[in-house]
This record gives C-alpha cells, sequence and structure tokens, in this order.
C-alpha cells in the first residue's frame, strides 16, 4: 500500500495518484534481495555466488599466508625492498630490489617509478593467484547472469513501473508547488 493512500478526503488529487503507484511486491522483494544499498550484488544473491565468493575469501587468505611466510623467511627477507604484500595486475606480488632480481623466484608484474623495485609473484602463489583470476571470472560471469534475470524481472513490470513513475512524477510536481 502507498505511503499516499490514507489521505482521503482532504487530498484527493493525491489520493487518486497514488493509485497509480505500484511496484509490484515480489519484484521490489527480488531487488531488495539482489542489490545492496551500496549498489553492489549482495553474496545472498545466489547459491553460486556465496560460494564463489567464499572460494575467493579462502584463496585470498591462502595467498596471504603464503605470502607473510615468504616476506618473514630469511631468503626472501634480505632481498625485498620492504616486508609488504601489494596487487599489480590483480596479482599478490613482493617488492624486490631490483638489483636482487637474481634472487627471486617468480614472475616480474610491474616495477617502481624509479626502477629500483620490481613487484614478483613468488613461484610458491603463482597456481593459487591462477585458481583466484579463474573463482573472479566465474564471479564476474555470475553477477552478469543475476543482473540480466533481475533486468528481465524489472522489464516484464515495465508497463506497471512506467505509469508508477509518471504518478510519482506528479505527486512530486504537486508537493514542489505546495
Amino acid at each position: 500500500s502507498s505511503p499516499l493512500a490514507g489521505l482521503g478526503e482532504n487530498y484527493p488529487i493525491l489520493s487518486d495518484l497514488a493509485g497509480g503507484i505500484d511496484v509490484p511486491e515480489t519484484l521490489e522483494r527480488a531487488i531488495e534481495g539482489t542489490i545492496s544499498d551500496s549498489g553492489e550484488v549482495l553474496d545472498s544473491a545466489s547459491p553460486a555466488l556465496r560460494s564463489i565468493r567464499s572460494r575467493i575469501r579462502s584463496l585470498n587468505n591462502r595467498v596471504r599466508d603464503t605470502l607473510d611466510s615468504i616476506i618473514r623467511s630469511s631468503q626472501w627477507g634480505k632481498i625485498l625492498q620492504d616486508q609488504v604484500v601489494s596487487i599489480r595486475n590483480g596479482r599478490f606480488v613482493v617488492p624486490v630490489r631490483a638489483e636482487m632480481r637474481s634472487q627471486a623466484s617468480g614472475i616480474v608484474h610491474d616495477q617502481s617509478g624509479s626502477g629500483a623495485t620490481l613487484f614478483i609473484e613468488p613461484m610458491a602463489v603463482v597456481e593459487l593467484n591462477n585458481e583466484i583470476r579463474t573463482a573472479v571470472a566465474q564471479e564476474e560471469a555470475e553477477v552478469e547472469r543475476i543482473l540480466l534475470e533481475l533486468s528481465g524481472r524489472v522489464g516484464a513490470a515495465g508497463d506497471r513501473l512506467d505509469i508508477t513513475l509518471a504518478s510519482l512524477g506528479r505527486v512530486d510536481f504537486i508537493m514542489a508547488r505546495g
């Protein structure tokens, strides 16, 4: 029921316009159950999305744990520019002093502006990073599927939503006039 429906005799024009405000409840619930207030697709939008995102979090934690061990190790400790983990080109990397490149077993993904630091993905996390990239692609595909399904539902209710939008526009105009 519309918030304007109780206006009755005191505001007959607004009350009549309120009759045109009709968002299908099932569509409203579907949108609220799919999209967060900030516009993100919720984990709970589908069991597949919840599972994929859980896997991504788990893989990210495994990579971070492995890299934390690497940056604390004596082998890597002496060649690192700094003991931090960062992301370059969607891959977890560590900063290695350029002159120590030959002692770092991994793939170079970037370098600092000065060239003094190389951002290297240690070989120990390459496969985990590959799994993350695969899972992120699956997440993107599932989000797209969910949004396409939701868009179809919005489209199917298009005529009702057009009438609602027109009614709300008239209500807004009347309220602005005072």
